[in-house]
């Protein structure tokens, strides 16, 4: 059966006209981009704050919605319900596969438009990020990603690939619930030692110039993670991590990622894990629009 396309995102030229970064951002399930894409950019006043920056409003073509007993609606993928989301997942792989292969499309094109080290000046919310490319070029990975009220796919399955219920994170916390409250007497009488210092440095921060205010609110304030490898000092916890981005290309229909030197044909390197030094931001808004 062949696919309905996918309509023709809409495309928010920057004010100025020096093009320096992307922006590529979903709408919600039963949305389209006109409506979404509108009333972002006028509740933030985004344009006029973020002159340089282009913004792409993709539309989510229509799919049979089962929470809605099957009414085709503008979705990126589908879903059983939306209070449990982790419930019948295989009702979101089909979505979630195209969805992916479509904006890894949007953002190479807006790469090519952006020049070299284009795919860094992209910003883009979707599931896509976790799972990366179906190449090892280190160029593509993307500047930062943004996730607004959502949640993640899949999240039990990879739980349990990555072990969490295991780890020894939860009773490292129950420690660190003890050892506060006998903390809490030492951190008062602190407190007011440190306030003479914290006005200090509010006098400080104060007399920053007005040249440095003007800095681009996108570029990367150092740049000690560009080198970052995300498998040092971490070489038996490696293959965990392997597995579980491996569950998500597969899900993603991405060639798989091995652990060895020599890879087969469909298989991919290491390398191809660049995309993982991306800035991730995840938030909540207090007001919907």
């Amino acid at each position: 059966m062949v696919q309905k396309p996918y309509p023709t995102p809409l495309v928010i030229q920057p004010l100025h006209e020096e093009h320096t970064y992307t922006i590529i951002s979903l709408h919600g399930r039963g949305s389209n981009a006109e409506r979404y894409g509108c009333e972002l950019l006028q509740y933030g006043n985004l344009q006029a704050r973020l002159l340089t920056v282009k913004f792409i409003f993709p539309t989510a073509r229509k799919r049979r919605a089962t929470i809605f007993k099957r009414m085709p609606i503008n979705q990126w993928f589908d879903n059983y319900s939306l209070d449990g989301p982790g419930q019948k997942v295989d009702l979101q792989v089909e979505g979630h596969c195209e969805t992916a292969g479509f904006i890894r499309g949007l953002i190479d094109e807006e790469g090519l438009i952006l020049g070299e080290g284009g795919h860094q000046k992209i910003i883009v919310g979707h599931f896509t990020l976790l799972g990366g490319w179906n190449d090892s070029d280190a160029e593509k990975f993307i500047g930062a990603f943004v996730g607004m009220s959502g949640w993640l796919p899949f999240e039990q399955q990879l739980r349990d690939i990555l072990r969490c219920d295991d780890s020894p994170v939860a009773s490292q916390n129950e420690q660190h619930e003890t050892q506060s409250d006998d903390s809490d007497t030492d951190e008062d009488e602190s407190s007011e030692q440190e306030t003479d210092s914290d006005e200090d440095v509010d006098e400080s921060t104060a007399t920053v110039s007005d040249s440095e205010s003007d800095d681009d609110p996108f570029q990367r304030t150092s740049s000690v993670h560009d080198d970052v490898n995300v498998f040092e000092g971490d070489e038996e916890e490696a293959p965990v991590l392997v597995q579980a981005i491996n569950h998500i290309r597969d899900i993603l229909d991405l060639s798989s990622i091995s652990t060895n030197k020599e890879s087969s044909e469909n298989e991919l390197s290491l390398t191809c894990l660049y995309h993982l030094q991306t800035p991730v931001f995840l938030g909540h808004f207090r007001h919907p629009w």
